[in-house]
């Protein structure tokens, strides 16, 4: 079994169902990302919509990082369904009460949620910064370790690196 470490970016970085191997998800927020999400969004190319849009990314990340902390298998399945929201409206129409029934579909509870929340806030802050010590420019982006080795990846996507990783498992 293979330990992947992939760094994407919520709602650009399109994520597949996870196959068995152990997968570490680290969101990230960038402005050029913000940016990017933007363009993909065809909002106006304003400040306001770029702030609109980093906004959403970072409550994105903010709610998936608090989800985690019930369980990973809650996280992939918290980012799955709100991939599946978003693919019918906007990453603007993302709002705590979209985030709520997400939370009630995936049976997690809301009590303690956003006391969590400052805890996810550094663990995000904690992400980029290690993003950037891989020396990472692009998202999305892995590590993916063996009991051996440590294999670096950039700029492939989730369905991509999961084909990938299947090869290696046959060839091992």
């Amino acid at each position: 079994m293979l330990e992947t470490h992939y760094y994407f970016t919520p709602i650009l970085d399109h994520l597949e169902e996870f196959d068995h191997n152990d997968w570490h998800l680290y969101p990230i927020v960038t402005l050029p990302a913000a940016k990017q999400l933007r363009d993909e969004e065809d909002l106006p190319k304003t400040i306001s919509s770029l702030n609109a849009c980093y906004d959403r990314l970072q409550k994105v990340s903010l709610d998936y990082l608090t989800v985690n902390l019930y369980g990973r298998k809650q996280g992939r399945l918290f980012l799955l369904l709100l991939q599946d929201f978003l693919e019918e409206t906007t990453i603007l129409d993302y709002t705590a009460q979209i985030r709520q029934q997400i939370l009630q579909e995936i049976g997690v509870s809301t009590l303690n949620f956003l006391e969590y929340r400052s805890f996810a806030k550094k663990h995000l802050a904690l992400i980029l910064k290690d993003f950037r010590k891989n020396n990472f420019q692009t998202s999305p982006a892995s590590l993916i370790l063996t009991d051996k080795e440590c294999l670096r990846v950039e700029n492939c996507p989730h369905a991509l690196l999961q084909q990938y990783l299947e090869q290696i498992e046959k060839t091992a």
